[in-house]
């Protein structure tokens, strides 16, 4: 016998995917798993905190400047960390992150250069590009100061993860009937996009 969800009259056993969603992106444990993903991922972890942010500001578009926020945070705080690691052992720091995928050589050198002038701008990037670990590790080695970094980073993270939490706050608002009808498909069509988007990334 099918067991009826309080939830709604369309779900058979519990809630739906995007119920649970929105509790996460609503609570504090939302924005502190994109906080702690966001440091994580600009100290060694490879996946960009993109893909929880965007999914959550999708269910939850009223809340996107706040997770949004706490993924920036996140991001400083790692920077932060990883900045002051490689001041104090930068070799050991240049091996960890050529050991993660699509961390090559020339992508260090490049960020080298970009950052030798210490101008936090230098840091604005729109689409694919170095991740944030590279130009902390770059930022070390070249003239700017600690202060420089901490904006280069909100610059970094409003120009490159900003438009998607745009479009995806967008999307949510505009499309929430639909995406709510069809949660299960709209996940599976999340998640095989970000799936193309590493294969073609790592794999390039």
């Amino acid at each position: 016998m099918m067991r009826r969800s309080p939830h709604g009259a369309g779900d058979a056993v519990g809630p739906r995917p995007f119920r649970r969603l929105e509790w996460l992106a609503g609570s504090r444990w939302g924005l502190l798993l994109l906080a702690a993903w966001g440091c994580a991922e600009a100290i060694a972890f490879p996946v960009i905190p993109d893909l929880a942010l965007g999914l959550l500001v999708l269910v939850a578009p009223r809340r996107a400047l706040a997770l949004f926020a706490a993924t920036i945070i996140g991001g400083l705080a790692g920077t932060a960390i990883l900045y002051g690691v490689t001041l104090a052992d930068p070799a050991a720091v240049r091996t960890m992150l050529l050991a993660l995928p699509a961390i090559r050589p020339p992508m260090l050198v490049e960020a080298t250069a970009l950052v030798a002038g210490g101008d936090p701008f230098a840091l604005i990037l729109f689409g694919a590009g170095a991740p944030l670990k590279v130009y902390a590790w770059a930022w070390a080695a070249g003239a700017g100061t600690p202060a420089g970094l901490g904006l280069g980073v909100i610059l970094n993270r409003l120009s490159r993860i900003g438009p998607l939490v745009l479009v995806t706050a967008v999307i949510g608002t505009v499309g929430a009937a639909f995406i709510r009808r069809h949660d299960r498909l709209t996940l599976a069509v999340y998640a095989a996009f970000w799936a193309a988007v590493y294969a073609s990334y790592w794999g390039g």
